[in-house]
């Protein structure tokens, strides 16, 4: 009987120790939360569906992609008899930096667009505008110079072309050579631009065929980068068009985001 109260009294403390243990580590564990990794912007509606922009992060809150989402609805009943397309505007999350991005539009073409051909065929254009609202807004229709006033070397994608005008609220386009649908090989189904005004660059832009939507594809495009960004902020490496069977779900997203120092 000694023995064993011995042995208890040896026991207990040992006993208590380890629980003190857990249950700090518990709380400290409680205390420090994993992070939020995904971040949203308000819904809006598109066609008969919805849509919102979204950023995730690494585990240290480092950006690694942005884009948008929409579900399958979103590709029916969408506006018709507009010639100059329908524009979907989708603000950023607010509680997550992911410069120099400043907001995404989702732009319904229902006819297409110049140049006659080649891009008149019903699609979206996926602006990821570098520039407020506010300074689209001031880009207007003889803004001539400003649309023809060409990049600086070192901030030209390599095999881009410049092409002269450009759209009021907009910008000019420097269209991608290796493009099918430019390089005379094949028709547009997808294709990437980069936007200037004044030479800098102001947005970056995915242009989808409606019909390449609607085969549901799964699919990342490198993005071939100019030498040097004008602006410090997160640059994607590659573009994906993401379609999930599960829930129904489109994203069009920039991703392997890496950040870029002046």
């Amino acid at each position: 009987m000694n023995s064993f109260k011995f042995q208890l009294k040896t026991f207990l403390p040992c006993l208590l120790l380890a629980m003190t243990t857990l249950f700090t580590f518990t709380a400290c564990e409680d205390d420090n939360p994993k992070p939020k990794t995904e971040f949203f912007g308000p819904e809006i509606s598109v066609g008969d569906g919805k849509a919102k922009s979204f950023v995730k992060t690494d585990n240290l809150g480092e950006p690694i992609e942005i884009g948008f989402m929409f579900d399958e609805k979103a590709l029916q009943n969408l506006p018709t008899g507009d010639p100059h397309g329908h524009e979907y505007k989708l603000k950023l999350p607010t509680d997550v930096d992911i410069a120099p991005f400043n907001h995404i539009t989702f732009d319904w073409n229902e006819h297409g667009h110049e140049p006659p051909g080649v891009y008149d065929l019903p699609h979206f254009d996926c602006h990821f505008y570098f520039i407020s609202e506010a300074e689209r807004g001031a880009i207007g229709p003889n803004d001539t110079i400003q649309f023809n006033k060409p990049l600086p070397a070192e901030n030209l994608p390599p095999n881009y072309l410049e092409t002269p005008g450009g759209v009021p609220g907009m910008g000019a386009h420097v269209v991608d050579l290796l493009s099918p649908e430019i390089a005379g090989t094949g028709v547009f189904t997808k294709t990437f631009i980069f936007g200037k005004y004044d030479g800098e660059l102001v947005f970056i832009e995915p242009m989808i065929m409606m019909d390449y939507l609607k085969g549901k594809p799964n699919v990342s495009t490198p993005i071939r980068q100019p030498q040097k960004w004008q602006q410090d902020g997160y640059y994607p490496a590659s573009y994906d068009i993401r379609y999930d069977a599960s829930s129904k779900m489109y994203s069009i997203v920039m991703q392997g985001l890496q950040h870029f120092h002046k």
